[in-house]
């Protein structure tokens, strides 16, 4: 009912960073920082400057960033990377952030993201694909602490300016689960919301809602808060069994997929996992994701390796279900979007390796059964196999969009090395 909001992107109109006060269905604008003092810009530019895809590997950087001291002295440099990267970028109260733009080009130019000054400090940039060096995984460790700690001084002076235990964040930096994980423990609030579809995708959620209210003005408090993604489109049986019987793929129908998949995970089997209606935003939720045991030590190399095909450094998330969260991951933060970090418990990093990133930390889904009971059954039929709550819950696709429809999962498991698929209750196994 009433809530702080801190939108932290790239760039929206002109603000790179908002701040609200919401009461009910209103929210009031209380300050921004516009364009091209940008936090989202800042890691973007050094994304693309360590080889990355900008404005979508952020991600993969800071994944990378855990295995980078960013304490190290930069060659031929008397500066530690952290601090000169946090001499690009520098806040002060109300507010007042300030990007150095004579180490960056604003907007993107020909000559890349980062000047000439960047480039004769940290060398050239990675070409895509080469080798990633200990002196770009340094860069990357210095770039997500001092994102960290931008991040938390912009949601610290929020929580001075709007008085609320709530915290709703959005914005595409809101995906940096990292630094999302730091919020609770560095700031005074005691809830936080963050729309899965932070990025830049939310504004559907926010242009529907707009739409709703210029039409009913008059009874505008029914709405509810948003519990979970599944909003996308789903598939009939019928039209399921036409398409497996037009590409001519051998398939059974089972009575119960969530138990005969747990055997299959049991097993050491990868699993892609088609169910009912898909995930709204970046993360696969359990109706459109590829599954494994995550209690196999060679599992994350065997995903990333012969099905995803990406950097081997790239961790997998948990799913885990929501009433043994607090026993497998330190704290009592639910997140039902992948959206924070969580500590594995010391007595059970070697149980699930799989999920368990260098730093020892996961990118945590929580599941409830009334948000999702088909893969909250899945969970509790391979705990009850293994004891084990947990499974390795990652995004069904291969260097593309997530798969939408029963088409694109076949096309993904045949020229992967996936095991098995289940679309609702058809089962498909691949024969090598």
């Amino acid at each position: 009912k009433d809530s702080c909001c801190v939108s932290i992107d790239g760039l929206g109109e002109i603000e790179s960073v908002a701040i609200g006060q919401a009461n009910g269905n209103k929210i009031k604008l209380i300050n921004s920082v516009d364009f091209p003092n940008s936090l989202g810009m800042f890691y973007s530019a050094i994304t693309h400057f360590l080889g990355f895809k900008a404005n979508s590997s952020e991600g993969t950087v800071m994944a990378l960033a855990t295995f980078g001291n960013f304490n190290e002295k930069i060659p031929n440099q008397k500066s530690t990377y952290y601090k000169k990267i946090r001499e690009m970028i520098s806040i002060e109260k109300n507010f007042k952030m300030q990007i150095d733009l004579s180490w960056f080009n604003f907007p993107f130019t020909r000559q890349g993201w980062v000047s000439n000054k960047f480039v004769k400090c940290f060398g050239e940039p990675r070409k895509k694909n080469s080798k990633i060096s200990k002196h770009h995984k340094n860069i990357a460790a210095a770039l997500q602490r001092v994102f960290e700690e931008i991040y938390l001084e912009i949601i610290i002076q929020a929580s001075e300016k709007v008085k609320s235990k709530n915290l709703t964040l959005s914005g595409g930096c809101a995906l940096n689960c990292k630094a999302n994980g730091l919020v609770l423990s560095n700031t005074k609030f005691k809830d936080i919301y963050i729309q899965p579809a932070s990025h830049d995708a939310g504004n559907a959620v926010g242009a529907a809602y707009l739409g709703y209210l210029s039409k009913n003005r008059k009874n505008n408090k029914n709405f509810q808060r948003f519990d979970h993604t599944y909003f996308g489109p789903e598939y009939s049986q019928q039209q399921i069994k036409k398409t497996l019987i037009n590409i001519g793929l051998k398939f059974e129908k089972l009575d119960n997929s969530p138990l005969n998949c747990a055997n299959k995970l049991k097993n050491g089997k990868v699993v892609g996992w088609f169910q009912d209606k898909m995930e709204f935003g970046p993360r696969a939720l359990g109706n459109r994701s590829i599954l494994a045991d995550p209690r196999s030590p060679n599992m994350k190399d065997i995903i990333n390796k012969k099905i995803k095909r990406r950097e081997s450094f790239r961790p997998f998330a948990p799913s885990v279900l929501e009433e043994f969260q607090s026993e497998w991951f330190e704290g009592n933060f639910f997140s039902p979007y992948m959206s924070s970090l969580m500590r594995v418990r010391k007595e059970k990093r070697k149980i699930i390796p799989a999920v368990t990133h260098f730093d020892n930390t996961a990118r945590l889904q929580t599941v409830n059964r009334d948000f999702n009971l088909k893969f909250s059954n899945l969970l509790n039929y391979f705990y009850k196999l293994t004891s084990v709550p947990v499974i390795l819950n990652t995004s069904f696709n291969e260097n593309e969009p997530i798969v939408l429809k029963p088409e694109e999962a076949l096309e993904c498991i045949l020229r992967t090395d996936m095991d098995c698929i289940f679309i609702n209750n058809f089962l498909i196994e691949k024969i090598n």
